[in-house]
């Protein structure tokens, strides 16, 4: 069991989660680029109903390439990305990295959407790579 921990820049928004994480993944994909304005994006996968959270959350909906319904959300007051959700993957709530307290704990095991990664930006030769999202 893991316990993970964080918050937003401004601290109104934190949250805790205790349970198995799912997957940790590296995102190059063209939203989460931009969404977080890195060259990736790097997600802690859990299930939802081990994550608590305190604050208020503003969302933000789009559809992603693969026809899945995206939900990115985020802090109001200063605008850190917090969570993700995919339509496709009901009762996952995708935690970023960045706003972890526990960095220890943030261990990426693939890269998804290479084909969309930025030439300069390096890649763990260990980790499995994959041009799109696999199944």
């Amino acid at each position: 069991m893991t316990h993970l921990s964080g918050q937003c820049l401004c601290g109104a928004v934190t949250f805790t989660f205790d349970g198995d994480i799912t997957r940790t993944a590296n995102c190059h994909c063209s939203d989460c680029r931009a969404a977080t304005g890195a060259a990736y994006a790097t997600l802690i996968f859990v299930p939802e109903d081990g994550v608590s959270i305190t604050g208020t959350l503003h969302e933000y909906h789009h559809k992603a390439d693969s026809g899945s319904d995206m939900t990115k959300l985020f802090c109001p007051t200063c605008g850190s990305q917090m969570f993700t959700r995919n339509s496709k993957r009901a009762g996952t709530l995708g935690i970023r990295a960045g706003v972890t307290n526990e960095r220890d704990e943030v261990k990426p095991q693939v890269n998804v959407y290479k084909s969309s990664a930025i030439p300069s930006t390096p890649l763990d030769p260990e980790l499995p790579a994959f041009d799109k999202m696999p199944g």
